[in-house]
């Protein structure tokens, strides 16, 4: 996969991970839960290529009380799941328990910012009770797993208007805010047990609630509080819960479990999931033994790929300079695949121990993959950082001067492109390059007194470039037709 299929994934992946992050906002906002991601990544849209063999997780977990929810995010809302006989592939797999939560939600990416409708949940119970009504769709193809979706049945209002009634009838009685009355009878066909989701006046804004369904809702999910046992659940014979408590030590970080989670990180025999977990949940506590025990798997021959990629993500979480120069390390060791060194220089730019001085060597690496990362990852340049890059403009270096005025340019510093400007020669060039590829009006605005007539006369043919639409988006256009003039007579 390239970096376009890359993006298009991406675009997908963001409904589910705007959608979980909704809903852990709603679990701590409304229901008093202290969520964090069970599944890592959950919240996140990036694409890798080295899969990792996890376990097949909920997205979130209460750290509290121990709950586990999975989020299911949907640009049109439907209470729907994925399924598969696949070995841990069935849609209540990955360790939910009859009191956990599914969510459903609307996500529409399509927006700037991104809109989430309000999550309604079930308990893995209710939609297991519900099964029989489930609509099962044909079968993916067999290199898919032969996957098909299980829809139950539900109704999401399309227009904005108030649950009125159930009639006498049997109808569900919904007007709209243009006062026009619907009945909706259609749901008397659906087998089983038939549930409402409103009372009488809610209020519905179109396409983002469900009003009515085949499975029990769980309305109020409120936190029981410190009710898990976190000591019996770190012993578990079951991995999923044995890796949840792992997970909630390291983030509600107890030193008082210290030696528990020692024993793990240290075990050999241990799950290496569980393993990695524990000693990163360690290195929140103390970070630079337990940073460098990370390290070495990651350093060991006989280490697999996808472990070697879950250890840089889990240390990309760690939020200390040791965790920021391990990262440095990884990223700048060219012997290490290229991908897990882009993530290495992922993690020091978005990340949460984030140093972009470090990258500074990657953003000029020799692997495109990772100096693309590097560039990418960066999220903001200091006034250091930017004397660093004008000075490079400078040096006749055409790697990095590229990289410099990239940087700059991406981040608007016009007052650094200026000053490169003043300082002529080849700066002067790259730096002229950079601000002709910004909005017009933003250098305008950023450079005031500064925008001396002599540049703004080398910039106008540049800025006159962006509103040209044959050079933007016509050019495709042209690009087809050129290669279609072959007429043979």
């Amino acid at each position: 996969m390239g970096f376009k299929e890359d993006a298009d994934f991406a675009r997908f992946v963001s409904v589910g991970a705007i959608g979980t992050a909704s809903v852990s906002k709603h679990l701590e906002n409304q229901f008093g839960h202290q969520p964090i991601e069970l599944e890592r990544y959950a919240m996140a849209n990036k694409v890798w290529q080295t899969k990792v063999k996890r376990l097949r997780l909920p997205d979130l977990l209460c750290v509290r009380c121990g709950l586990r929810v999975e989020s299911r995010a949907k640009s049109k809302l439907k209470i729907m799941l994925s399924h598969s006989d696949s070995p841990d592939r069935k849609w209540d797999d990955g360790g939910m328990r009859n009191e956990d939560l599914f969510a459903f939600l609307l996500a529409d990416i399509n927006q700037d910012p991104a809109r989430c409708g309000p999550p309604i949940f079930f308990t893995a119970a209710a939609l297991r009770a519900g099964i029989s009504s489930a609509k099962q769709s044909a079968p993916k193809a067999a290199s898919e797993g032969s996957e098909i979706t299980l829809t139950w049945p539900c109704w999401v209002p399309a227009k904005r208007g108030r649950f009125v009634h159930v009639d006498n009838e049997g109808r569900i009685v919904f007007e709209g805010e243009d006062g026009k009355v619907q009945r909706y009878w259609q749901w008397r066909n659906w087998t089983g047990p038939r549930f409402v989701y409103a009372n009488p006046g809610d209020f519905f804004p179109g396409d983002e609630k469900v009003l009515a369904g085949v499975v029990e809702q769980e309305s109020s999910p409120v936190c029981s509080g410190g009710s898990w046992d976190l000591v019996a659940a770190l012993h578990s014979s079951d991995l999923v819960e044995r890796y949840a408590a792992v997970k909630a030590a390291g983030a509600l970080g107890y030193r008082g479990l210290v030696n528990i989670l020692s024993e793990i990180g240290g075990n050999s025999l241990e799950d290496w999931r569980i393993r990695l977990e524990a000693q990163v949940a360690l290195a929140r506590l103390e970070p630079t033994p337990w940073i460098g025990q990370i390290m070495q798997r990651i350093d060991e021959p006989e280490t697999e790929a996808d472990q070697q990629m879950e250890a840089v993500l889990a240390i990309s979480e760690l939020p200390s300079d040791a965790a920021a120069e391990a990262l440095a390390e990884i990223a700048g060791h060219s012997s290490l695949p290229g991908e897990l060194r882009a993530a290495a220089a992922w993690g020091l730019g978005q990340g949460a121990a984030r140093r972009p001085e470090l990258l500074l060597d990657r953003v000029v690496d020799a692997e495109p993959l990772v100096a693309l990362h590097a560039i990418s990852a960066v999220d903001e340049l200091p006034d250091d950082l930017q004397s660093t890059l004008v000075a490079w403009l400078a040096e006749g270096d055409t790697v990095r001067a590229s990289a410099a005025a990239q940087l700059l340019q991406r981040h608007g510093c016009v007052d650094s492109l200026l000053d490169a400007c003043l300082g002529g020669g080849n700066a002067r060039l790259w730096a002229l390059r950079a601000l002709g590829e910004l909005p017009p009006a933003l250098v305008r605005c950023l450079a005031g007194d500064r925008l001396t007539p002599d540049i703004k006369g080398v910039l106008l043919p540049m800025w006159l470039g962006q509103e040209d639409w044959l050079r933007q988006d016509g050019k495709e256009g042209l690009d087809a037709l050129d290669v279609q003039k072959i007429r043979l007579l």
